[in-house]
């Protein structure tokens, strides 16, 4: 019985492998390619169980990528959910109309949240209930992903508002309307002080593992922390027994 499981599950697998590679080869660049090799892994580590969450569609991705992968999660029994970008930034320390206009920015966005459980089904709609806010400890279980790089995540935007903030501030020479109308209008905000500059480096600087989609933190980049380690070793297990080495 356990062998007839085996071969079950290969075919399964196989069939699964074969689908990603189709719609990976339809992409129009090699760079589109590598981006979204990430989002495969993501995908098979959901149906592994290692993710609970798999989050598809956020940022650049195209829709010859992203709208079979929602039909090919729904063949599989899966709940694909639509829903708001998820956003943990702690916004207490700036100005209500900073806050309100990065929201407003978020608002017109929709990801697509792949769950195989329907309790999580459950959590993922009630954080889109809320327009998609949640925190840092939620969205570290739910996408699985080590909570420490999950901080580390929305440690760089804080740094990144701050230097934004800053120079909006140097521009309207301390007027909170002029700096709400700049934003709202996208200028152009070059980082000019030493702080400033220091800021966006901070805001930029990303290590990405070996596998996988997340942005490590310091801590686990440099091997002081062991847990994005340990992910990097159970998604290497979930492509092993997928039999898909495509990294």
């Amino acid at each position: 019985m356990k062998r007839l499981d085996g071969l079950v599950m290969k075919e399964k697998y196989s069939q699964i492998n074969r689908f990603l590679l189709d719609v990976l080869d339809q992409q129009a660049s090699n760079a589109e390619r590598e981006e979204l090799i990430g989002e495969v892994y993501d995908f098979l580590a959901v149906l592994d169980g290692v993710k609970l969450v798999f989050l598809h569609g956020r940022g650049h991705a195209p829709v010859e990528w992203v709208e079979p992968v929602k039909k090919f999660a729904c063949d599989l029994n899966l709940f694909v959910i639509e829903g708001f970008y998820w956003d943990a930034t702690p916004y207490d320390k700036v100005p209500n109309w900073y806050q309100e206009h990065c929201r407003n920015q978020l608002l017109p966005f929709r990801a697509w949240y792949i769950c195989k459980e329907a309790e999580i089904a459950g959590a993922i709609k009630k954080i889109n209930s809320k327009g998609g806010r949640l925190s840092m400890a939620e969205e570290a279980y739910l996408l699985g992903y080590p909570e420490c790089c999950v901080r580390a995540h929305y440690e760089r935007a804080c740094r990144y508002h701050r230097g934004t903030l800053s120079i909006l501030r140097r521009l309207a020479k301390g007027d909170q309307n002029q700096m709400k109308a700049l934003a709202i209008g996208n200028a152009h905000l070059t980082p000019v002080t030493q702080q400033e500059i220091e800021d966006f480096d901070f805001a930029f600087k990303l290590h990405t593992p070996r596998v996988g989609s997340w942005n490590m933190c310091e801590s686990c980049s440099s091997g002081a922390k062991p847990f994005s380690d340990d992910l990097v070793k159970k998604y290497l297990g979930v492509i092993e027994k997928a039999g898909l080495a495509i990294y």
